[in-house]
């Protein structure tokens, strides 16, 4: 009997689809552009308010996974099949 193995919710797994995603043609210029400027969000150091900022300043780290949540759905709003195939080239470059 084969094992599969189990997918994890990872940030990692969620990531690695979207960049693979700016590379794809198939996607319009804008849609690809949402994207990169969400993941330069996620990976740049800088908030927008600082963390030494009491509540407020955490309040913003709450937003990255929003934003990735919102990058999926940018994506997947007229072509689902492209973020599958992106995860897909995705694994790919994994194995």
């Amino acid at each position: 009997m084969k094992r599969f193995k189990k997918q994890r919710m990872t940030p990692m797994t969620q990531i690695k689809p979207l960049v693979t995603s700016l590379f794809d043609t198939k996607i319009e210029k804008r849609k690809k552009w949402i994207v990169l400027g969400i993941l330069l969000y996620i990976i740049s150091p800088i908030d927008i308010v600082p963390d030494f900022i009491p509540v407020v300043g955490y309040a913003d780290d709450i937003l990255i996974p929003i934003l990735l949540i919102i990058a999926e759905r940018v994506l997947s709003k007229n072509q689902k099949s492209i973020v599958e195939r992106a995860e897909n080239e995705a694994e790919r470059f994994d194995s």
